[in-house]
């Protein structure tokens, strides 16, 4: 037999082979989600409880802005949910961060560490957005949901948290580790409050086990053919880049336009670089892991390829990009233009014309590396990069480690029809800037959220279920409740 035949029957056995081994190992790792009870309930009247006081909260119309000369209406709605959560607030110690609430409750043995609990108090105006059904700041609690601005995002997260904590005091129930409280007025402008607060936990020699923040919740279709919902635990957060590009000539009337102008030039880099990846591709953890945790819920042949990543990883991190722009956001950096500006005139050249691109860097592309990509394509057009602001991603916490496998466990328990899943955040929390006290920063709500109140998140009609939000409280009990116990 020919050596050329040899080595066709070789490769082709090889091949069979290959396919064989990713067909069993993919026929084995199916799993069925248990039918168990979740380990927790609630009356309807506890669920109308949280409801009422969710609603009081989104009542007072704490609006983020650039200007904070004055955050009266902050401390209005502390003083409120001093109301609604007596024991909480009568108990904790007071580390009052400019108007940023920072409570600790004492653990009665502190050399076990602490657990922090976040979650913002601002949201974002309400006002020029059409479409609202009801009014954005009138809390009304109609169709078994809480309606208006920050009854998702995020104020429900607080409510689900001091609730659970209240229950906890109510009951007489001792903390072990201590428990901190931290809550922003100024996390939707990124105006300092948890740089602050996180930088004085630094000063004073505090440590944390765990930080719990939003970030990720219940969700449907997170991804294709997974029927069930699936808990996202937001284990790391991509960069934040501001660019400013500007391309500039010595202007001129546009009866006589000379070639190459400054939008003209502008309009061919934006062209390219939408349509030429100048970033780099590469699949890094929590991606893989993430994949690990739904592929058994999949059909076959998703899981013959996200089951056996370690011969398929490659060609996923190439197609990735291409089945959706949240799928490519988790292999790569991504860049969005997304304002302009040029002349002051329609007949007149613009001696300078400017693009802002918002750019979200990736764990494995720094933002000076992403930056320095975008840059040189930009330098080929005669444009100038300015950097307005930058940040790299955050630290990624383990997935292995004992804070996330115990969050974990809580989750299973309690939300036993959801798939648990680590995943990376394309968007931001202030939970990172606690890194530098925290080696395990979590992002998840407990709450389950549907596709209409996953699209209302910074826009009309945003609105949060009854019957999910006292899931939240009690899953947030249950967490605290072991995790002092464990």
């Amino acid at each position: 037999m020919p050596v050329p035949v040899i080595i066709l029957l070789c490769a082709l056995g090889a091949l069979a082979l290959l396919c064989a081994v990713c067909a069993v190992r993919a026929a084995r790792m199916k799993k069925t989600l248990p039918d168990t009870p979740a380990a927790v309930t609630w009356t309807d009247e506890e669920a109308d409880k949280y409801a009422k006081d969710l609603s009081e909260m989104v009542k007072l119309a704490t609006v983020s802005r650039k200007q904070e000369d004055s955050f009266e209406d902050f401390l209005v709605f502390q003083k409120k949910l001093e109301e609604l959560f007596p024991l909480f607030f009568s108990q904790a110690e007071n580390h009052d961060i400019s108007g940023n609430i920072l409570r600790k409750l004492p653990g009665k043995d502190p050399k076990r560490g602490a657990l922090l609990l976040m979650g913002h108090q601002d949201v974002v105006p309400a006002e020029g957005q059409s479409g609202w059904e009801k009014p954005p700041f009138s809390g009304e609690i109609e169709n078994g949901c809480v309606w208006g601005r920050g009854a998702m995002d995020c104020k429900s997260t607080v409510c689900c948290e001091l609730e659970a904590v209240e229950a906890l005091l109510r009951e007489g129930f001792t903390f072990n580790e201590d428990l901190w409280f931290f809550s922003a007025r100024n996390e939707e402008n990124s105006g300092g409050g948890s740089d602050a607060a996180a930088a004085w936990m630094k000063e004073q020699g505090i440590r944390l086990n765990v930080v719990l923040d939003e970030g990720g919740a219940v969700v449907m279709d997170m991804f294709p053919g997974l029927k069930a919902p699936a808990s996202g635990v937001g284990v790391v957060e991509k960069g934040y880049v501001n660019l400013r590009f500007t391309a500039r000539s010595a202007g001129g009337h546009a009866s006589t336009p000379p070639k190459n102008s400054p939008i003209a030039r502008l309009s061919k880099f934006v062209a390219e670089a939408e349509k030429k990846n100048v970033f780099k591709q590469k699949m890094v953890s929590p991606v893989p892991e993430m994949f690990a945790a739904i592929s058994p819920y999949l059909p076959f042949y998703f899981r013959f390829v996200l089951g056996n990543l370690w011969l398929f990883k490659g060609l996923v991190t190439r197609l990735l990009p291409a089945i959706s722009p949240m799928a490519g956001a988790f292999v790569q950096t991504t860049a969005a233009f997304t304002m302009s500006g040029g002349s002051e005139a329609p007949n007149v050249l613009p001696d300078k014309a400017w693009i802002v691109c918002n750019m979200r860097p990736s764990v494995h592309q720094n933002a000076d590396e992403s930056i320095a990509a975008l840059k040189k394509l930009a330098d080929k057009y005669d444009i100038e990069t300015e950097v307005l602001y930058k940040k790299d991603a955050s630290a990624v916490t383990d997935v292995n480690g004992a804070e996330f496998r115990f969050l974990t466990e809580c989750i299973e328990k309690c939300l036993p029809d959801t798939v648990v899943t680590p995943y990376m955040m394309t968007g931001g929390t202030d939970s990172r800037r606690f890194e530098i006290v925290c080696d395990n920063v979590l992002r998840f709500t407990p709450t389950r959220l549907t596709p209409q109140q996953l699209a209302a998140m910074h826009a009309a009609n945003e609105n949060i279920g009854v019957e999910a939000l006292a899931e939240g409280v009690k899953t947030y009990k249950y967490y605290i409740e072991r995790y002092n116990s464990r």
